[in-house]
């Protein structure tokens, strides 16, 4: 049967509809060509293959010459590992692809190692799975071998000079060294460890393709590589369902009918990572306005400000801690931040408060002068053993004094400082960020537990409740922050002596 959505189908649709108009010499004709074509197709599938815009965007990133990761963020049902597997056969036999599609010299004289790897889940590869049915598909007959080599399914295809080995995640990471490879695909988000070892194998240049529906194990690739994305060397292509609509484009195979049902059964906090390719940690997050081009920045530091340390304790982890300064305006700039390394699943580092000032706080502020200290009120205030000093106390010991975060009712606490959050994000994206129009809060790139938490701090979506997870302590430092709207005041001090208050220079 001819795949609908390719220019052989609508062109013998055609010819269907008028045969019966035609000649008796021209109906022969036509019989002889939808029996050649009918073969053709039985043999060279890779013909007749016509992408949807998401699979061509796809497979214009790939062909990029100085491209060399390409993630397609696409959702179920888009034809991820179908143009794959169309864009593989047309490196090995780029004599049968279109080339209209494929258009790019790398088409045409693939110039790196033909060592290539599949590398996806157990049943992804196993035989039936989605990746030997494309592969199956693509390949013209009769022009590639397939073996299994020892496992229950074909592990490797060989066509001309080309090699294609079929590994799948569960297998030892030792595996994967070796070869010197030109094209590694990724199907369905890796562990970064067997991402790691297949990239080393890239010496001479090629592709690392992340083809994939961004679900929760998908969180390494979007702060490693889409984070990064530059649009050469790393490129992201992003595809909805839609796309691929037989009723709202051209070039779709899926009727809208259909895709409707396959919605309605997606569990809802996946939604945006099926239908639409998002990442599924940006789905449901708490700060949709924020985005890394216009929030995350490397700022000089003025000359007049006022600098701002915040900590949020918490049992079982490290502190939470954050610097930053804010100038005349108000304007915020987080400029580093504690722990170091990734506090996401981080235990408690066991520090005393006494090595937390010489080991963190020291080093960080290198005799720069603190005008507010700001601790969460909850923990800080409250005592630690039955009769022993609360936290803050134990801080104004060592010399560092905090002032209480701010105080609301419980129930409305933590909302307000989300929206406050909002109002320093906001600036308006339809015209250029400059002096007039830019956010009030800022994060430098070495932030990345802070970032993080901006990005990624979702709701519960059956409480609507901020999850307790990793990335609130954090976001709540940020809350206390903005909250306390600090701003720099020529002739406005703030005491370190025994407790926080405001005094005026005479």
């Amino acid at each position: 049967m001819l795949p609908q959505g390719t220019n052989l189908y609508k062109a013998l649709t055609q010819l269907q509809t008028a045969f019966p108009t035609l000649s008796a010499e021209k109906k022969v004709e036509a019989l002889e060509i939808l029996y050649q074509a009918g073969e053709l197709l039985e043999k060279e599938q890779i013909r007749f293959f016509t992408p949807n815009t998401a699979q061509r965007a796809y497979i214009d990133a790939v062909g990029k010459p100085e491209g060399f990761i390409v993630v397609f963020a696409a959702a179920n049902g888009l034809g991820k590992t179908a143009a794959t597997a169309a864009l593989i056969a047309a490196i090995i036999w780029p004599e049968l692809a279109p080339t209209k599609h494929f258009d790019s010299w790398v088409w045409s004289n693939w110039p790196y190692p033909r060592d290539f790897r599949i590398v996806s889940t157990p049943q992804q590869i196993a035989e039936g799975g989605s990746i030997q049915r494309e592969l199956k598909r693509w390949f013209p007959k009769g022009q590639y071998t397939a073996n299994k080599n020892g496992k229950p399914y074909l592990s490797q295809y060989l066509a001309k000079d080309f090699t294609i080995n079929l590994m799948s995640y569960d297998m030892a990471v030792e595996a994967f060294e070796g070869a010197t490879c030109g094209l590694v695909v990724f199907d369905e988000p890796p562990p970064k460890v067997i991402f790691s070892a297949c990239a080393a194998r890239m010496r001479k240049g090629g592709r690392l393709l992340f083809p994939g529906t961004p679900l929760m194990d998908a969180a390494w690739i979007l702060d490693d590589l889409v984070a990064k994305a530059d649009g050469s060397y790393i490129q992201l292509v992003s595809g909805d369902i839609e796309q691929n609509c037989a009723d709202h484009s051209p070039t779709g195979l899926l009727k809208h009918s259909d895709i409707e049902r396959m919605i309605a059964a997606y569990d809802p906090d996946e939604l945006a990572a099926r239908r639409d390719g998002k990442f599924m940690h940006l789905s449901g997050r708490i700060l949709k306005n924020f985005d890394r081009a216009a929030h995350v920045l490397e700022r000089p530091t003025p000359d007049e400000c006022l600098r701002i340390n915040v900590c949020d304790p918490a049992i079982g982890k490290p502190l939470a801690l954050i610097w930053a300064w804010a100038d005349r305006q108000g304007s915020i700039h987080i400029y580093d931040e504690d722990p170091s390394y990734q506090f996401y699943g981080a235990k408690d580092s066991n520090l005393t408060v006494s090595d937390y000032k010489n080991q963190i706080f020291i080093p960080k502020e290198e005799g720069r002068v603190i005008g507010r200290r700001i601790l969460d009120r909850h923990f800080g205030n409250s005592r630690r053993t039955m009769g022993g000093k609360t936290l803050r106390e134990e801080f104004e010991d060592v010399g560092l004094v905090f002032e209480d975060s701010y105080i609301m009712a419980p129930d409305v606490e933590v909302e307000t400082g989300i929206l406050k959050m909002k109002e320093f994000l906001k600036y308006d994206k339809t015209q250029p960020i400059g002096p007039l129009n830019q956010p009030k809060l800022t994060i430098d790139p070495k932030c990345v537990n802070t970032i993080a938490a901006l990005e990624r701090s979702a709701r519960d979506p059956k409480t609507f409740k901020q999850k307790d997870d990793g990335y609130k302590d954090h976001f709540d430092t940020i809350r206390m922050l903005v909250m306390a709207e600090p701003r720099f005041e020529p002739g406005v001090s703030w005491s370190d002596q025994s407790r926080p208050h405001y005094g005026v220079n005479v």
